[in-house]
């Protein structure tokens, strides 16, 4: 039978509401109580204690748009580097991810496609993991929930460091065949609305139960409204490789952020958005529209200055992942530093910046009932860090699969 655990002492943000030092009880892979302080803990019935005195206690992160880490990366088409991903960023407090594929030649997708796949299966959604005693590392990581497709249906204009040979005009069939060799287990896929046939695309996807954003797009305003009506409702990390805003052509920039419904992903490393346009983006954006992403690549959680991505080199120059014209590759960004992020703005309380890591995703996935929350009954993705957001436990379904050598 299964050891209840009590998580006692720390600050405790459920997404709901802020507790001194509340306390949860997790039974299983579950919540099972949340506790105000001085409730009873059950600590006289023999359950194992963890004392986050001093540290915040929040849900688990939900990276929704990261390609890679730790030395792994979707382009290399092996589960083991999803694996590999997948248990870096738990170390950072990640506790379920949306791995994302870059466009490639559709049999290159496939291949990726399948090595997330396989990777699902290291625990199938639902299924316990292997207990290994009381502390340390399990070898599992953060929940795999599906797959993010970046693309193909991209428009050349924008697109940034993706290759441009890669990016394909719209075509249902392609669409189809990702989709069957997905087993439709993408979540997530960007588009271009301004591309020629873009649109039925859009639709087909809605029908589909895969959410639909705006990415690597020059859409101007009248595209824009045509994309949103046909089903998207969500931009692929926000202001970056997107049509920029001028008085007499909103684009695509202007377009979302007047529209109060749409979801954004914002990489909030402070250099593929300046700090005073996340400043703004928070003034126009509801909090709970903003959903915090690391667009992370191989290198991320490891040192060295310079890797592979997506099959071309890629340099760490003050902390930003530079292709060798000086194109922002990506990100080494981890989701503890993007929360320590938006809170030194100083215009985002702790438990807003907490919940565009965890709640907001987890809506946007439409999985809120059991992710992105600690609530009795949520699954316990729970994530224990310092005052400074440097991470000490990461628990997965009840699994303590990261716990810091100080803690």
């Amino acid at each position: 039978m299964t050891r209840e655990i009590v998580i006692a002492g720390g600050t405790l943000y459920t997404s709901r509401m802020r507790l001194e030092g509340g306390s949860l009880v997790v039974d299983g892979r579950r919540i099972r109580n949340v506790l105000a302080a001085g409730e009873e803990s059950a600590r006289e019935k023999g359950c194992r204690v963890i004392d986050a005195t001093g540290c915040i206690v929040a849900s688990g992160f939900i990276d929704i748009h990261v390609h890679g880490g730790g030395g792994g990366d979707t382009s290399q088409r092996d589960p083991d580097a999803v694996c590999l991903m997948s248990r870096t960023h738990a170390r950072f407090g990640t506790t379920a991810m949306l791995p994302t594929i870059y466009p490639g030649p559709l049999n290159e997708m496939i291949g990726a496609i399948d090595a997330v796949e396989e990777a699902m299966k290291e625990r199938p959604l639902g299924a316990p993991g292997p207990r290994r005693g009381d502390g340390g590392v399990t070898g599992l990581g953060a929940r795999i929930l599906g797959i993010n497709m970046e693309g193909p249906f991209l428009n050349p204009a924008q697109c940034g460091a993706l290759k441009p040979e890669h990016l394909m005009e719209p075509s249902e069939d392609v669409l189809l065949e990702l989709i069957a060799a997905s087993d439709s287990t993408i979540r997530l896929m960007s588009i271009a609305p301004e591309l020629p046939g873009a649109i039925r695309l859009i639709k087909a996807c809605r029908d589909r139960g895969i959410r639909t954003a705006v990415g690597h797009s020059d859409a101007s305003h009248e595209e824009m409204i045509l994309g949103i009506n046909a089903g998207i409702n969500h931009v692929t990390h926000v202001f970056n490789a997107l049509r920029r805003t001028h008085h007499r052509d909103p684009g695509v920039m202007g377009t979302i952020l007047i529209n109060d419904e749409i979801t954004v992903e914002l990489i909030a490393d402070f250099y593929h958005v300046h700090p005073a346009v996340v400043v703004l983006l928070i003034k126009v954006k509801p909090n709970d529209k903003i959903a915090l992403i690391t667009d992370a690549l191989t290198l991320t959680g490891l040192d060295g200055d310079t890797f592979q991505a997506d099959g071309r080199e890629v340099k760490i120059i003050d902390s930003v992942a530079r292709l060798a014209d000086g194109t922002i590759a990506g990100s080494v960004l981890t989701m503890n530093r993007a929360v320590r992020n938006m809170v030194s703005t100083e215009r985002v309380p702790v438990g807003d910046a907490l919940r565009m890591a965890s709640l907001v995703p987890a809506k946007i996935l439409g999985i809120e009932h059991s992710k992105g929350t600690l609530t009795p009954g949520s699954d316990a993705d729970i994530v224990i860090m310092d005052d400074d957001f440097n991470v000490k436990l990461t628990m997965v379904e009840g699994e303590i699969i990261y716990r810091s050598e100080d803690f």
